[in-house]
């Protein structure tokens, strides 16, 4: 179990792993978005960094800027955010993160936390992402400019 436990990683400390090692291809097409990242409360407190914003930093055209504070919390908090009698409490809780971002105005809004997802499309209008969907726009228009090139 231990040995499981070590070798199990989210998807972004894994793809940061295979990039500090030289073995993520990073031939990204550019992304055209002023975004916004919010690491979720969980992904704080196992402490294993931001692994997104570096790989996210390599995307060409994107501005990324981070959510930095333990104070800040979408307030879903697990399963209170779909409770009727705590809905409005997790709205409370939500408020600060909320008008922070409303504040930063991204045209985009990335999270690994579907929870955190579902309370931001609830309370939000900005367009709401897993970075890694962005990594797959990304790949996806770099794969499409290898191939222009290649018939030029």
């Amino acid at each position: 179990r231990v040995a499981l436990a070590e070798n199990t990683f989210d998807v972004g400390e894994y793809l940061l792993r295979l990039h500090n090692a030289g073995e993520l291809k990073i031939e990204f097409g550019s992304v055209q978005a002023k975004a916004v990242y919010y690491p979720p409360c969980h992904q704080r407190e196992q402490e294993f960094g931001q692994p997104y914003l570096d790989i996210l930093a390599l995307i060409p055209g994107m501005t990324l800027e981070s959510i930095r504070g333990n104070l800040y919390c979408c307030g879903l908090a697990g399963v209170m955010g779909f409770k009727k009698d705590f809905h409005e409490d997790s709205i409370k809780l939500g408020s600060r993160l909320i008008d922070k971002i409303k504040k930063l105005n991204p045209g985009l809004l990335l999270t690994d936390c579907l929870s955190c997802r579902l309370q931001f499309n609830q309370l939000l209008t900005n367009k709401v992402l897993h970075p890694v969907e962005v990594l797959w726009e990304a790949y996806g228009k770099g794969v499409q400019g290898a191939r222009h090139k290649a018939h030029e």
